[in-house]
C-alpha cells in the first residue's frame, strides 16, 4: 500500500512540474517550440507505457506441463 501511495505522489509532482515546464517554456520558447517538445515527450510516455505492458506479460508467463 505505501508504494501505491509513493506513486501517486510522485506521478502528481511530475504532473505539476510538467505544467510548470510548458507554462514557462512557452514563455521562453515559443507556442510552436512547445508544441514540438510536448508531442516528443507525448511519444516517450507512450512507448514507456507500452514497454512496461511487454515486460510484464512476459513475466507472468507460466510454463504448463
Amino acid at each position: 500500500m505505501k508504494r501505491r501511495y509513493q506513486v501517486i505522489i510522485a506521478t502528481t509532482t511530475g504532473t505539476l512540474a510538467a505544467i510548470a515546464f510548458g507554462y514557462f517554456g512557452v514563455q521562453a520558447l515559443g507556442k510552436d517550440t512547445m508544441y514540438s517538445i510536448s508531442a516528443g515527450m507525448f511519444g516517450l510516455g507512450t512507448g514507456a507505457s507500452v514497454s512496461q505492458v511487454v515486460s510484464n506479460r512476459k513475466q507472468r508467463r507460466t510454463v504448463r506441463t
